[in-house]
C-alpha cells in the first residue's frame, strides 16, 4: 500500500532556493531528496496520516519556509488537469499559516517539529516547500515523512 518508509523529504539535502523543487515522480530525487508518496487505491485510511516536518538545525536569519501537503489522483502533479488538492498548511506560532519564519527556527528550539494531520482518497501525496529570504537562505537538512503514529506510544 505505501512506498519505502513514507518519507517524502529525506533530509540528506540542505533546503534552500535552488533546492526546493516538489518532487513530480515517486522516484526519490537526488538533487532534492524529494518524492511522491503512493498512497494507493483510496489514498489515506478514514483516520488519516500525521504529516511530519522536522527542521533539525537553526535557519538562516531572514529566511521563510512555505510548506504545505498536496494530493492527486496523478503521479507528476504538473499541469492544471491533475486536480491538485491542498490538504494543509505547515505552520509554527508567529507568522502566517502555511509560512514557518527562522526566527522561529532557533537554537533554543531546535528541533522544530510541526505535526500536521492529512485525509485524502487521492492517490498520491508530496510535500510542497518553497525556502525565501534575502540573503543566502537556508533551512538546512528538512525531513518529511507521513505516518500513522508520528510518536511512541508507551502502555
Amino acid at each position: 500500500m505505501f512506498d519505502y518508509n513514507l518519507i517524502l523529504i529525506d533530509g540528506t539535502i540542505n533546503m534552500t532556493g535552488s533546492t526546493d523543487t516538489p518532487a513530480i515522480s515517486t522516484t526519490r530525487l537526488s538533487t532534492t531528496g524529494a518524492a511522491v508518496i503512493d498512497l494507493g487505491e483510496g489514498g489515506t485510511p478514514v483516520s488519516g496520516l500525521a504529516c511530519v516536518l522536522v527542521l533539525p538545525t537553526a535557519a538562516v536569519a531572514s529566511s521563510t519556509l512555505t510548506g504545505f501537503v498536496e494530493a492527486s489522483d496523478t503521479e507528476d502533479m504538473t499541469g492544471t488537469t491533475t486536480g491538485i488538492s491542498e490538504l494543509g498548511k505547515f505552520g509554527v506560532a508567529s507568522a502566517t499559516k502555511g509560512v514557518i519564519l527562522a526566527a522561529e527556527v532557533v537554537a533554543a528550539t531546535i528541533p522544530v517539529i510541526v505535526v500536521m494531520r492529512i485525509a485524502t482518497e487521492k492517490r498520491y501525496v508530496r510535500v510542497n516547500l518553497t525556502v525565501n529570504g534575502t540573503t543566502e537562505y537556508n533551512f538546512y537538512k528538512v525531513k518529511c515523512y507521513l505516518s500513522p503514529f508520528p510518536f511512541n506510544v508507551l502502555t
